[in-house]
């Protein structure tokens, strides 16, 4: 709220400036066309006439007051451009921005946090777990729903492991394994599902500047890699010996976490920790990544190469995803939006994802 005042008496600032400014250059016309007067009148008095002597000098104390004039306007807009650099610098600082391909994204901390979350018609607001954002507009988007973190994993893997096997298996690899199982998931969905299918030549664009700079690694050391040793360590990394295949949807995700569910001593639950945690499953090169106390806000690029879209041979298709971590007294927030132009209709999609995801709010 005290930012907010403080933008709206710059602004009432600026305009008075503005307001003055076109006052003196007012002015200095009105005492211009004084100067012509009387510089016409007094080619028309006699130099004998008492007056004609008065001429000069009320013409010099005009042209005083018009540069006196044109200095205080000046001084003000100096001024004034002074404070507009401020206020910029101020925005900049508060404002978190990050990049994906060519695409910003931009939040705001402090806005971020509310103690009143925003409803209306195009407005999904949950009071319990204390979130708002505004829905994603356009042909193709659908409702918000909540799924189960163990329905997440079953639609996104085609896993048909039961709910008890899944816990077992994400507690077991994880410090934060049971926050994430039992957290609450509000999913948007734009179309429909595509099934991303991968064999042993599907790679990414990272693994493959990997393996490049390794076999000229050890070349260099006088060792030959077989092609047969690549193609091993690309299976290896790309893990498609045990995923072959992934659900993917231009989506924007939320994973509200209860804060109760952390109950391992050995980690706390500050955001630069489950970021680290995140990173060591969402093995994607980070595009952009900007931070703050209560905010970490980072993008990914992932360039799969060889897999197959909905049936059919993709030699290239690019995934990029935006990412958001937050917090409260009471809960964690992973917000996440995923986005491809290889979708159909997804430039359609793209602003509205983007608007929702910078739109999330929590209360303080």
């Amino acid at each position: 709220m005290g930012q907010e005042n403080t933008t709206q008496e710059k602004e009432k600032r600026s305009t008075i400036l503005d307001s003055v400014s076109n006052w003196i250059k007012l002015v200095a016309l009105i005492v211009l066309v004084m100067e012509a007067i009387l510089l016409l009148a007094m080619t028309l008095t006699p130099a004998s006439e008492p007056i004609f002597t008065l001429y000069p000098i009320l013409m010099l104390l005009l042209a005083l007051a018009v540069l006196a004039a044109l200095f205080v306007d000046r001084l003000q807009h100096r001024k004034s451009d002074i404070e507009k650099i401020k206020a910029t610098t101020e925005l900049q600082k508060v404002q978190q921005t990050v990049k994906v391909d060519t695409m910003e994204i931009s939040v705001d901390p402090e806005k971020s946090k509310t103690r009143e979350l925003e409803k209306g018609a195009n407005t999904f607001t949950d009071n319990m777990l204390q979130f708002s954002f505004k829905k994603p507009v356009g042909d193709g988007w659908q409702d918000p729903k909540f799924i189960k973190y163990a329905d997440f994993v079953r639609s996104t893997y085609f896993s048909m492991l039961s709910d008890d096997k899944l816990e077992e298996l994400i507690t077991a690899n994880s410090p934060y394994g049971k926050l994430f199982f039992n957290a609450k998931i509000v999913n948007v969905v734009f179309g429909e599902t595509e099934i991303i299918e991968m064999d042993e030549n599907t790679s990414t664009e990272a693994i493959e500047d990997y393996l490049e700079n390794m076999v000229e690694k050890f070349k260099k050391e006088g060792t030959e890699v077989k092609e047969e040793e690549i193609k091993e360590a690309r299976i290896k990394l790309n893990q498609t010996d045990s995923i072959s295949k992934i659900g993917f949807a231009v989506d924007f995700k939320i994973i509200v976490m209860d804060k109760n569910d952390m109950d391992i001593p050995l980690m706390n639950n500050s955001l630069p920790n489950l970021f680290l945690n995140f990173g060591m499953f969402n093995k994607e090169p980070i595009d952009s990544l900007n931070t703050e106390e209560n905010s970490i806000l980072w993008t990914t690029t992932n360039k799969l190469k060889n897999v197959m879209v909905d049936g059919q041979p993709c030699k290239n298709f690019s995934i990029y995803r935006l990412y958001r971590l937050l917090k409260n007294d009471d809960y964690i927030y992973f917000c996440s939006a995923q986005w491809s132009p290889q979708i159909e209709g997804a430039h359609f999609a793209w602003d509205s994802l983007k608007k929702s995801f910078e739109s999330f709010k929590i209360l303080k």
